[in-house]
Order: structure tokens, then sequence, then C-alpha cells
């Protein structure tokens, strides 16, 4: 699976890094993890920038509904992701869902100035 995640409970946060080519079911499993280990809350921090996204128009929409779907569940913590100029481009439609919530967010060309930013947020209660 191109894409590792992991769940700190002490620090409250979400790790998550893509490589290779990443599916509509690798970003659903994902998503199903988050959801059953109640890590929505979380801050979370998405590297991105060694992963490519093998899906159609269509599963990229079914991703914009499901990140929508989250922000009815729990408290959205704050989100950084880390990702190319040309990815940022080809993101921008998850990443404008992502932003819908009430959540810090902050996208990133490097991925210590985003951990340094998410190191700096507060955390949300869920």
């Amino acid at each position: 699976m191109p894409l590792y995640w992991t769940f700190d409970s002490n620090l409250r946060t979400v790790d998550v890094v893509a490589e290779g080519e990443v599916t509509l079911a690798d970003a659903m499993a994902f998503f199903d993890a988050t959801e059953t280990a109640a890590t929505l809350a979380y801050k979370q921090l998405i590297d991105g920038s060694r992963g490519r996204a093998a899906m159609t128009a269509e599963e990229l929409m079914a991703i914009v509904v499901r990140i929508r779907s989250q922000h009815d569940m729990s408290a959205m913590g704050a989100l950084a992701v880390v990702v190319t100029r040309e990815q940022a481009h080809q993101f921008a439609r998850l990443l404008g869902a992502a932003a819908v919530a009430d959540r810090p967010l902050k996208v990133f060309d490097e991925l210590r100035l985003a951990r340094r930013w998410l190191d700096a947020q507060a955390p949300v209660q869920p």
C-alpha cells in the first residue's frame, strides 16, 4: 500500500506518507482507519510529495465527498499538507474540500516547515 500512517494518541497526531501511486482504495482505507481510531480531531500531517494520485476525476470526487462527510463526525484537527507545486494544482479540489472544515489548514512544499507549523497549532477537543 502506498499510504503509510501513524497515529500517536499521546501527542494526538496523525502522520501520513504517500509513496508511489495512490488509488481510491488506498485513500478510503486511510479514511476508514482514522474514523475507526477516532483520530479526526488529531493534528494531521500529510506528506504527499512522493505520491501520485492514480484516480479518475470521479474517484477524486468520491474522496471530496468522503472528506466532507467527516466534517459532520467530529471536530477536525489542524492539517498540514506537503506537496510539490504541481501536486498542489492537481489536488486543489481535495484541499478545498478539506478547507471547508473549521480547522487550520496550510499547504507546504517542505516537510520541516509543515511540521513546525503543525506543532504550533492548538489541539482540538473531539
